[in-house]
């Protein structure tokens, strides 16, 4: 590909450096056309919650080594796995009045409880197809009452090909029996 190093062909690098140019371009477009956005958006790059500020992003990602015990102690370790990322992002929502924060409040129960996927857009990189796993809403005399501090848990979501076969059976009329031995 075009402007990508050359990485032999292993499984999984190739799509793994794509994915990364693909958050990286992503990001730096975003950047270029708006300025530093941060932000959950939609699959269409269209912002879903219009809060005043995001104040914190709290990315994590982890990768297990699958290890098995075997004879005198030992043990074999094998196949490196990548577990669902997970984001929270601390938004804050003091403008409006008791109404917009309201709509906001429930614009993010409905997202909650849907099954879309979203993109977490900051400056430097495009964390893609997550979807939101919960919240938690804070208010704090300190802060005002009237302000939301809400966290928004995301985690990633991987899309797999499932492949159907069909397969003839030689005798149908040995697939109707039903024979169980006790």
């Amino acid at each position: 590909m075009f402007g990508m190093p050359d990485i032999p062909n292993w499984k999984g690098i190739p799509n793994a450096a794509l994915d990364a140019g693909i958050s990286l371009g992503g990001a730096a477009l975003i950047n270029t056309l708006f300025g530093n956005y941060w932000g959950i958006f939609n699959q269409y790059g269209i912002p879903l919650l219009l809060a005043d500020n995001v104040i914190s992003l709290q990315y994590q990602n982890q990768y297990r080594v699958v290890s098995a015990p075997i004879e005198n102690g030992s043990f074999a370790s094998y196949n490196k796995v990548g577990d669902p990322y997970k984001v929270t992002v601390q938004l804050t929502k003091g403008s409006g009045g008791t109404l917009e924060r309201g709509a906001f409040l429930s614009q993010l129960e409905i997202l909650a409880k849907s099954t879309l996927k979203f993109h977490v857009v900051t400056p430097e990189f495009v964390y893609t197809n997550a979807a939101i796993v919960g919240y938690d809403l804070a208010r704090e005399s300190k802060d005002g009452a009237t302000l939301l501090k809400v966290n928004v848990h995301l985690e990633e979501i991987r899309e797999v090909k499932v492949k159907y076969d069909k397969e003839e059976v030689k005798n149908p009329d040995d697939a109707k029996k039903n024979l169980s031995f006790v």
